[in-house]
């Protein structure tokens, strides 16, 4: 996740699946596949899923779930309470890109300090 970010890409699922080893079972995937997700931030400030991608374009139903229940506040302000809102695509797609603007520059710092840490070292 963090090399996809670092070059400003998206991750389809389709991908995904393709990187995979045949007759691993899909539990094992999504499961290396969130721990992959959580790994570079943490997921209250920054969600890495944001970078995976439908074909609509859009990240599956666990981000938009992940986002509500770790920035509640947040999410209620771009989507409206999804008890009384229609949580619209246009909302989706405007909360999605935030979100994957906000990857991408936290890959980008974190390479640049990696980067200058790997040239004392």
């Amino acid at each position: 996740m963090r090399r996809c970010a670092s070059y400003g890409n998206i991750l389809t699922y389709q991908w995904f699946h393709t990187l995979c080893e045949k007759g691993v079972p899909l539990v094992q995937r999504y499961a290396a596949l969130e721990s992959a997700i959580e790994s570079p931030a943490d997921m209250r400030e920054i969600d890495y899923g944001a970078l995976m991608a439908l074909d609509s374009g859009l990240p599956g139903a666990e981000f938009f779930r992940r986002y509500l229940r770790h920035r509640y506040g947040e999410y209620i302000e771009m989507m409206g309470d999804p008890k009384y809102h229609r949580q619209t695509l246009a909302r989706k797609r405007v909360l999605v890109a935030r979100e994957r603007e906000r990857v991408y520059a936290h890959a980008w710092t974190a390479l640049k300090e990696r980067t200058k840490y790997e040239a004392f070292v």
